[in-house]
């Protein structure tokens, strides 16, 4: 796919890039200044918004034992389908990548420019979450439910008890400040 004509894409989309950049700089690169709020990731895929919970990180060699393409699959939920033909490529890399969801974009179909350091590698899409429609078949989904239990008013309170505790209270207090004792 051409950078020019690359688009945010759907909601499910997964943008994969690399990112020429040395180790040391990368992870303030690819999340936003707490302080400042500058983002250069954002700058460099040439837009207004980005949601930095649908942005991921990750330094290749860093992912031993699972690759890069195990990655996409179990900690990103791509279709592994569409990655078994990518996959020798993709463990094969190294450094610094960007992973960024369509959700990111605010769900808008928004142009994007990847500008260096990044280096658009593939899009794929995640795995849709099965549906089913089966009945239901518990009580509540017939809409027939048994009627809440019946709990027993709280104890009234007796006031005259209170009452008597504060005046108490008071007397001792007015018998320190005078200096009598009872």
């Amino acid at each position: 796919m051409s950078d020019t004509t690359l688009t945010s894409g759907a909601r499910d989309a997964v943008h994969l890039f690399a990112v020429d950049i040395d180790e040391d700089a990368f992870w303030s690169f690819v999340q936003p200044d707490p302080d400042t709020g500058d983002w250069p990731l954002k700058d460099a895929l040439g837009v207004e918004t980005l949601d930095a919970g649908q942005v991921e990180g990750a330094v290749v060699e860093d992912l031993e034992g699972i690759g890069l393409s195990g990655f996409l699959i179990e900690g990103i939920g791509v279709d592994e389908a569409l990655v078994a033909h990518d996959r020798a490529r993709l463990d094969a890399l190294s450094g610094p990548v960007a992973i960024i969801r369509g959700a990111a974009f605010d769900g808008a179909h928004v142009p994007l420019s990847p500008a260096p350091p990044l280096r658009h590698l593939e899009t794929y899409e995640m795995v849709r979450a099965a549906s089913t429609f089966e009945a239901l078949e518990s009580a509540a989904a017939m809409g027939t439910t048994a009627p809440a239990p019946r709990t027993a008013p709280p104890p009234a309170r007796n006031r005259w008890l209170l009452w008597m505790l504060i005046a108490a209270a008071a007397l001792i207090l007015l018998a320190l400040l005078t200096g009598t004792i009872l």
